[in-house]
């Protein structure tokens, strides 16, 4: 035998300490506001995706490469190396590129002018677009679901409750 009684064997679980009115009561509400910090969240980053899956293409010059020495924890990392980019109208980036993709000094690399001037090597339109509508739709079937629940609210008791003093138990008398 485990030494404790038939009675015992809930205690500490969801189903001792929360199957009273109260502790239902204190976490209504809290799913119904998150629900509209989450679609707000996902409906920014879509916008932020799909504003720069349009961003312009240019062709940039490489002007430098230099190894990154991984340093400490970073040393089990894969190497990379840093690549100084030139655009045709002058401004330079600098990006850490993995050294299996670093390429060549003086070549020629299609880039992405992102929002706020950054460059990216590669075309990432349509990753981005694709990025932008999964995180469109989610936070759209976030808010139906919001309007869904406002229209049809859950019960206020979602369990059998039972009384406050089932599981007390008398003290043990050994």
């Amino acid at each position: 035998m485990s030494g404790s009684t038939e009675h015992q064997l809930g205690k500490g679980t969801l189903g001792y300490k929360g199957e009273t009115a109260q502790y239902y009561a204190s976490k209504r509400g809290l799913w119904d506001r998150f629900r509209w910090v989450l679609a707000i969240a996902c409906l920014v980053m879509g916008a932020a995706f799909l504003i720069a899956s349009f961003s312009p293409s240019v062709m940039v010059r490489v002007v430098s490469v230099t190894a990154n020495v991984p340093s400490g924890s970073d040393a089990s990392s894969a190497p990379t190396n840093s690549v100084v980019l030139v655009a045709p109208d002058g401004s330079t980036t600098t990006l850490s590129v993995p050294s299996i993709r670093t390429p060549a000094v003086g070549s020629t690399q299609q880039a992405m002018r992102l929002p706020g001037g950054r460059l990216v090597l590669g075309d990432y339109t349509n990753e981005g677009r694709g990025a932008a509508l999964i995180f469109l739709a989610t936070g759209a079937g976030i808010v139906l679901m919001a309007i869904w629940r406002i229209r049809r609210p859950k019960p206020l008791t979602t369990t059998v409750l039972v009384p406050d003093d089932t599981y007390a138990l008398p003290p043990r008398t050994s």
